[in-house]
């Protein structure tokens, strides 16, 4: 039987704290959800069809779009944007770039840049840990896979974040036309004058026996763009942001520092910065007992499914040394983020460097930070105070 929920809208609730107040009872009630938000569109929450589902692109396409409502792009985004098989010949172009041992090779670069800017605000005292530290690394750091020279780093933080934030359809063209503009220019030059980076690796590849067309590159650097730093940016904030209001968990972690990697996936899984997708059914499916017809859109939301309570045991509590932990954080299946190995790095060193610089830091105003609407749960400020460490000499 159908329950509708008219009034859901995944984008609010995603801004909350509490959010699981909402999820818990739709995966109670009405794990299929229906509203009339953005257009009209279903909702799954449970972690067995949320699960499923992302991994089965016969019934759930990623075409027209994966963003709920659509962020108004001219065409699809690829590879995120395409379906079996065009979607594996793009993503077996990314897998090259971010494969696992190739990331590896970045620590020691990504730990320098973190001491760097760790230290640009030392001394102070005071800091705002998103402007100052978080968003400035993600941006440098993606920046050294997509070629941009460091004169241009600002403008493409600035670029990453208004991406997932702006809210005036007007504005949002301006900023991609601006985006691609830059892109078109970047791209022509390692045409001309290959270099080791994303575009020269992309236009020297071929797909089906035809060289990747500049047309093709630029596509996949506006993709990248939203999703490659901001995405990761959106966890540390959280992260750093936790730790200050489970200073219990910030103690064990400053006492066993071995269990680094396994917190972080708990606190993705906890965040779940990218709270969901979209998918288009293809035909029409049943899930958990509701029929959905051909051509709807239906909101995966993998926050929901990260505190289902029947895969994860005391879902509300951050359980740094968890096991399992089959979150969905980076998505499943082949659309699963190629990114991730990255993503998980940077999170690490980030995380390592604050409690050994500013084991003691805390939040300046607790009750003034706030995740905004976005496509992304992001924190766009977090300001900090601590005592001001000795400069490092690394």
């Amino acid at each position: 039987m159908e329950i509708r929920t008219d009034s859901y809208d995944h984008r609010h609730v995603a801004t909350l704290d509490d959010h699981d107040d909402v999820h818990h009872e739709m995966r109670a009630k009405c794990p299929v959800a229906h509203s009339e938000n953005h257009g009209g569109f279903w909702t799954l929450t449970r972690h067995e069809d949320v699960d499923l589902a992302t991994r089965d692109t016969t019934r759930f396409s990623s075409l027209p779009t994966v963003t709920l409502p659509a962020v108004g792009a001219p065409k699809p985004f690829i590879p995120v944007e395409c379906d079996p098989p065009e979607h594996q010949k793009y993503r077996t172009l990314l897998n090259m770039v971010f494969r696992p041992r190739r990331i590896e090779e970045f620590e020691g670069r990504i730990r320098e840049h973190v001491v760097h800017l760790v230290d640009t605000f030392a001394a102070n005292g005071r800091a705002d840990l998103a402007k100052d530290f978080v968003f400035p690394l993600t941006a440098r750091v993606i920046t050294w896979f997509l070629g941009i020279p460091d004169e241009d780093v600002a403008r493409f933080s600035e670029w990453s974040l208004g991406l997932v934030t702006v809210g005036d359809p007007e504005e949002e063209l301006r900023l991609q036309t601006e985006i691609r503009d830059y892109y078109l220019g970047l791209i022509a030059r390692r045409r001309e004058r290959p270099a080791d980076d994303l575009a020269s690796h992309l236009l020297a590849s071929t797909i089906d026996g035809r060289p990747v067309t500049e047309e093709e590159t630029l596509d996949i650097y506006l993709t990248l763009t939203g999703a490659g730093g901001e995405t990761t940016a959106a966890t540390g904030n959280h992260l750093f942001r936790l730790l200050d209001l489970h200073r219990d968990l910030r103690e064990r972690l400053l006492a066993e520092p071995e269990l680094i990697p396994s917190a972080i996936e708990e606190i993705l899984r906890y965040v779940t910065p990218v709270y969901g997708f979209r998918r288009t059914t293809t035909c029409e499916v049943e899930v958990a007992g509701t029929r959905i017809p051909q051509g709807e859109a239906v909101w995966l939301s993998w926050l929901s499914a990260n505190h289902d309570e029947s895969e994860f045991p005391e879902p509300g509590r951050i359980i740094p040394d968890r096991k399992p932990n089959r979150h969905l954080a980076f998505g499943a299946g082949v659309h699963r983020c190629p990114g991730a190995p990255l993503a998980r790095l940077q999170l690490r060193v980030m995380l390592e460097e604050i409690l050994t610089r500013l084991p003691d830091y805390q939040l300046a105003d607790p009750d003034a930070v706030s995740i905004v609407p976005a496509v992304t749960r992001v924190i766009t400020s977090l300001p900090i105070v601590f005592t001001a460490p000795p400069r490092s000499n690394r």
